[in-house]
Parts: structure tokens; C-alpha cells; sequence
């Protein structure tokens, strides 16, 4: 990709199909991959914390990382509240 900002989100220890029902589920319209034995999350995160934010300058290279938790955000998407 040559300039611009590609959104992606990884679901790190998920498979295909959960990464297609929260896609579908929550009209994601970017790519929602799977990282089934952590080879991501482990390259990218290196202190190992969640829910994180990458960002990747060129070349792959770690920008930030960013923990944020938003348990307000988490409920009402789970229970409506």
C-alpha cells in the first residue's frame, strides 16, 4: 500500500468464524483477521496488553501502542445498557 491509513482488526487466539460474526454483527467494513497461535499479538504487542491499538509506520516498524478500555463502551454493546 502505497500512502494512506489501512485499517485492520486481529483477533488474537480467534478463528474464521468468529471473526465473520463480529464483522457481520457490528457492520465492519474492514478486515477482521484471525490470529489463531498469538504470532501477531506477540510481534506487535510487545507488553502483552488488551484491548491494544498499533499503529505501523513502513516497513512494519512499531509506531505506538496505545491500551485503552472503554468498559462503558463493552456493556452496552453486550447487554444494551
Amino acid at each position: 500500500m502505497n500512502g494512506g491509513l489501512l485499517v485492520m482488526l486481529v483477533m488474537s487466539g480467534g478463528d474464521s468464524n468468529t471473526a465473520k460474526t463480529l464483522a457481520d454483527e457490528n457492520g465492519l467494513t474492514f478486515p477482521v483477521l484471525t490470529d489463531p497461535n498469538y504470532e501477531v499479538f506477540n510481534r506487535w504487542n510487545p507488553s502483552y496488553t488488551t484491548p491494544s491499538t498499533t499503529l505501523l509506520r513502513p516497513g512494519l516498524v512499531v509506531e505506538e501502542i496505545e491500551t485503552t478500555w472503554y468498559p462503558e463502551q463493552i456493556e452496552e454493546l453486550l447487554y444494551g445498557e
